[in-house]
């Protein structure tokens, strides 16, 4: 055969150099499920993940389970406070603990796409 192309492919040796590390990658978890949220001015998600790297729970900020996200408001100001989100709307942290699969989150690590208010902070802690 006359002009055989001789074709070098270069096959990779070792392991990609540019991977997510696991910090990057639950964090990235977390806004991921903050984009979730219906909420018009806070999208917030958490992502609760044990020492062995195994994500146990996910929360972002929303209308308590049942709740219809039409019917409550999602004001920020209002003159009555009731008709504003405060009142009705569940934290990220408190959502991913509520959904863990584990019967225990000692131990684990909560990554959250916002730093946690005091109410979520003393709900880590307890929890």
């Amino acid at each position: 055969l006359t002009g055989i192309l001789s074709l070098s492919c270069s096959v990779p040796t070792g392991k990609r150099e540019d991977y997510l590390e696991w910090p990057e990658y639950f964090m990235a978890v977390a806004f991921l499920s903050a984009q979730r949220s219906k909420d018009p001015s806070s999208q917030v998600g958490a992502c609760i993940v044990n020492p062995e790297n195994k994500i146990v729970g996910i929360g972002y900020n929303g209308m308590p389970n049942g709740c219809d996200d039409d019917l409550l408001p999602w004001s920020r100001s209002a003159e009555d406070h009731l008709d504003t989100k405060y009142p009705y709307v569940c934290h990220a942290e408190l959502n991913a603990i509520m959904n863990k699969n584990s019967a225990d989150v000692k131990g684990c690590t909560m990554y959250v796409a916002l730093f946690p208010c005091n109410e979520c902070a003393k709900l880590i802690i307890q929890a």
